[in-house]
């Protein structure tokens, strides 16, 4: 229960960085003493000391012989800065416990055999906190084996699912409650994602409003590049960082998002834009586009997550689906979601759920 107690504590240092740490993983670590806590730190985002770091320097001697506590396992290469194994032996710490595995194939086990080697006692621990450490750098794990972000596409719909009424009214299908719990989603995500139809339709800001935290990147998706350039995304890009991904821009167009502070991104499709967002460091996104981009997205294998709130109301036969996907031919032809947690918000139901790996049939 020790153990478990300090590397919650672990975990919950980990958490600072929710927001900063992208596209490095998300590390929070303790330094124990006896019974006494002599050292905590967090990482913080790229070129800053790692957390391991950061805890040893305030437990400075006190670590000697002591108890690291680290929700990642340590690193055992030279990046940005030293390995954390080597800075682990040279202090002294007689015992590590370790959250999980680090995913980077350069480490992926390497860190605790470095340290055993050393004369460290290591411990891996075998209990739902490790789940609970994996979840956290699940977008890293996503980025560092794939090169791709982790997409989670959001959505509100009614009980016959069905994301807005047939004029294409939208407001508001989920409840307040649902709506505030969107925006802590985008106060957590490194961008947010639309579609040029939902532009369009919408309008929306996609800034975090009835949330503390602060605003994500605002991706619009286009492949032809024709947009409304008076959309609040674009006239608000001087504040909020917001990024035009297409495959095709008019050369006016591109001079008048870039004097409003838009960046715009050129790719040869969907996959190779998303992998571009990631290299920028966006490996955590929240897809809010329409039912087109999330089929394109769900086609492509680039959706890896869901989160559906489902809302007490039928919008009747003609309103638009979740997914713009050919209908399956039967049931276990269709896409097959896996892990589904249900959720009370308000009047609604949220549904997260995992997109099966490759498609996988239901």
């Amino acid at each position: 229960m020790t153990d478990e107690r300090h590397l919650q504590r672990a975990l919950e240092l980990a958490r600072r960085g929710l927001r900063e740490a992208h596209p490095n993983p998300r590390v929070g670590a303790v330094v124990v003493a006896g019974e006494r806590v002599v050292g905590e730190g967090y990482h913080r985002g790229p070129g800053t000391p790692h957390a391991e770091a950061v805890a040893l320097d305030v437990a400075a001697a006190q670590a000697r012989g002591a108890t690291l506590y680290v929700t990642l396992e340590p690193c055992c290469r030279t990046g940005r800065t030293g390995p954390c194994t080597e800075r682990i032996i040279a202090a002294g710490v007689a015992r590590v416990v370790v959250g999980c595995v680090d995913p980077n194939p350069a480490v992926d086990g390497r860190g605790l055999t470095a340290l055993r080697a050393a004369g460290v006692e290591v411990s891996l621990v075998d209990s739902d906190l490790r789940a609970r450490c994996e979840a956290l750098n699940e977008p890293f794990a996503r980025f560092i084996r794939s090169g791709l972000p982790l997409v989670t596409y959001k959505a509100a719909v009614s009980l016959d699912g069905k994301v807005a009424a047939a004029g294409g009214d939208a407001h508001w299908i989920s409840s307040p409650e649902s709506r505030r719990r969107v925006h802590a989603m985008r106060a957590a995500a490194d961008a947010v994602m639309v579609g040029a139809g939902t532009l369009r339709r919408d309008d929306p800001r996609l800034t975090v409003r009835d949330a503390e935290g602060r605003d994500p990147v605002r991706v619009v998706v286009s492949r032809t590049g024709r947009v409304p350039l008076d959309a609040t995304v674009f006239t608000t890009g001087q504040e909020t960082p917001t990024i035009l991904l297409t495959e095709a821009l008019e050369r006016g167009d591109a001079a008048a998002l870039a004097h409003r502070g838009v960046e715009v991104v050129q790719a040869a499709g969907l996959c190779a834009g998303v992998a571009e967002l990631a290299r920028r460091g966006l490996i955590d996104i929240l897809c809010e586009g329409g039912p087109t981009l999330a089929g394109a997205l769900l086609t492509e294998g680039l959706l890896d997550r869901v989160a559906v709130f489902v809302a007490p109301l039928v919008l009747g036969r003609g309103a638009p689906d979740l997914v713009a996907l050919p209908a399956a031919a039967s049931v276990a032809g269709g896409v097959a979601l896996q892990d589904a947690r249900w959720t009370i918000s308000g009047p609604d139901v949220l549904c997260e759920a995992r997109v099966a790996p490759d498609g996988g049939e239901a």
